[in-house]
């Protein structure tokens, strides 16, 4: 039995004696104090034992920072009110600023040696040392010099990260009281009842019309009061990482950026965005058929999560990771028992709760600890999609966790796989057994709406940062950013569905684009990805197994290229997203067929 609760971080800190911080940051400098010193034997004459023994230390450093910083997040993430653990988070972030300048030189070091003394040298290395010593040196072109980097690191505790931290304390701050045909929602009491964003969110969910529009206009309501100040935040990180990147670095683009940290191509990611493009008739005609499915001639934007055919089942927190269990067994038992070491462990954050972040997240802290994930569990099917897919990154992590933690970590751009492919086999569970409730046709349209969610919306949120790092550059307004979302959006959805002006302020209610600028690729890159993987796995049965976790095993101590060419994948290939596309048309046509 797992209770709907808080998580035990003492495994990552332990705080009964104190600060959870006091003993490891004294390790930690002196960790840094004994790496700087072989600053001096960096030279032409290197010895093997003066290299590995700043891999050992970095590691360690590695570690400790990943502790310091991942502790402070996560328990500023719980509780954004509390001064504390803001005051905490900023700490930590200021320290590892401070730990990265003192050891950026051996970085930069390895940038400057030439191909033929990196050559000789990595024969010394084990292979997370050498994929680690690929990438530093892929940095090269864009790498400053000391002082710059230095300064550059310095700036964003009060810039950059300032400004995303001020964004989720303010936004996780938001409280709504919803009125529905003039009269507010009421709790137990009698009174007009106070909603998180969480539990709002979760309303557009419901069966009832009225309910469904008045939590996006309350929502958005709140977003458009906060909406010059939220707009002027990313007005302001969209020019910190111009001037870092595109000044500084000279990235060819703000999105290159991105891609060379996820070590993927430029093509890659432009044929995935243009695929995706391409293809919105796809989704157009899914909401089509839910406009009949739900008896109208036309949806609104209001509609595209409404439930077809009965009310939202409500399943009780054991129940659901019961479920979620289940269904990973039937795929593989080692994986199951990966997925139950998180909640074995309480590395879980379920409850719902006023100042908590909202959304979900899983946070691998280092290779020798179970991931922790947080999320607010109000009881719906989506919840146990959630579930599912926070336990997906939870498994490829541990997967990983051979791995050194320079490399264990996936890059963004496989890290949605595992995830997302939780969810297929979440899905196939809840087909077979019937799950959650209702017949073949209302699942397969769950899973359509959810599919348009993480892939297509996804997609659009990058098309818009693209657009929208450029006219921040042109100096163009808030409102102009709310009118081009808007543009967007109407573009995505064409004829099938009417999309209010409320969700002009959509994008402000976003966070990955503010913490993470073009993140979202991920999620449409893994989904497509998990499609085309789940496709052999339907075709190959345990045989495909292995090949999975030989996959997921890899974590980022190879190139994405690498290890999707294992699996008969090409990233760069138009072809190869059209194919994705392909398995949601057929989908859209299953439906079809049963409607």
């Amino acid at each position: 039995m797992y209770p709907i609760g808080r998580w035990d971080l003492s495994d990552v800190l332990d705080d009964r004696n104190g600060s959870p911080y006091s003993q490891i940051r004294l390790t930690l400098e002196s960790d840094v104090s004994e790496f700087e010193n072989l600053r001096p034997k960096l030279n032409d004459s290197t010895t093997t034992e003066t290299l590995l023994n700043a891999f050992r230390l970095l590691e360690r450093i590695t570690e400790a920072c990943e502790k310091i910083t991942l502790y402070a997040y996560m328990r500023f993430s719980e509780d954004t009110r509390s001064e504390t653990a803001s005051s905490d988070f900023a700490a930590s972030q200021e320290l590892v600023a401070s730990v990265d300048n003192r050891t950026m030189f051996f970085k930069l070091w390895l940038s400057s040696l030439s191909e033929e003394r990196t050559e000789r040298l990595s024969t010394f290395l084990n292979p997370d040392q050498r994929y680690y010593v690929q990438k530093i040196r892929k940095r090269a072109p864009y790498t400053l010099q000391e002082p710059v980097e230095q300064a550059i690191n310095l700036k964003n505790t009060t810039g950059y990260s300032a400004w995303v931290r001020h964004y989720e304390r303010l936004t996780s701050e938001f409280t709504y009281r919803v009125r529905v045909r003039g009269r507010f929602i009421r709790d137990d009491s009698g009174k007009p009842k106070t909603f998180v964003t969480s539990e709002l969110v979760r309303l557009a969910y419901s069966s009832d019309p009225a309910v469904r529009k008045s939590s996006y206009v309350t929502l958005f309501a709140k977003y458009a009061e906060h909406g010059r100040h939220l707009g002027e935040i990313y007005k302001n990180i969209v020019k910190d990482w111009y001037n870092e990147n595109i000044v500084l670095r000279h990235y060819n683009s703000p999105i290159a950026a991105r891609n060379i940290e996820n070590d993927v191509s430029d093509q890659a990611v432009s044929s995935l965005l243009d695929s995706c493009r391409e293809n919105i008739h796809v989704f157009q005609r899914f909401f089509r058929m839910k406009a009949g499915m739900l008896g109208v001639k036309r949806l609104r934007r209001y509609d595209i999560y409404a439930p077809v055919g009965r009310e939202e089942q409500n399943v009780n927190y054991p129940d659901a990771i019961k479920i979620v269990l289940e269904a990973y067994k039937t795929f593989d038992d080692r994986i199951a028992s990966l997925v139950k070491n998180v909640f074995d462990n309480q590395h879980v954050h379920s409850e719902v709760k006023p100042g908590k972040i909202s959304g979900a997240y899983c946070a691998p802290v280092t290779p020798g600890i179970v991931p922790y994930i947080l999320f607010s569990y109000s009881g719906s099917i989506k919840d146990l999609y959630t579930i599912a897919h926070e336990s997906g990154h939870a498994v490829h992590d541990q997967l990983a966790s051979r791995h050194s933690v320079l490399t264990y970590s996936p890059p963004l751009v496989l890290a949605e796989t595992a995830s997302v492919f939780g969810e297929m086999i979440l899905y196939d569970f809840m087909v077979e057994n019937r799950t959650g409730g209702g017949n073949m046709k209302m699942i397969l349209e769950e899973k359509l709406s959810e599919m348009y969610s993480t892939i297509q919306r996804q997609a659009y949120f990058v098309i818009f940062e693209l657009a929208a790092h450029e006219s921040i550059r042109d100096g163009k307004t808030v409102d102009e950013l709310c009118d081009s979302y808007l543009n967007l959006l109407r573009e995505q959805f064409g004829d099938s569905l009417e999309v209010p002006d409320e969700f002009r302020w959509e994008w402000t209610y976003i966070p990955h684009i503010y913490h993470t600028p073009f993140y979202c690729y991920a999620y449409s890159f893994g989904n497509l990805l998990s499609l085309a993987l789940y496709n052999q796995y339907k075709e190959r049965g345990r045989e495909f197994v292995t090949s999975y976790i030989k996959l997921l095993s890899y974590g980022g101590s190879e190139s994405p290229q690498k290890v999707l060419k294992e699996v008969g994948v090409d990233p760069e290939s138009r072809e190869f997203w059209r194919n994705g596309f392909k398995v949601l048309k057929g989908l859209v046509s299953d439906l079809e067929h049963l409607i």
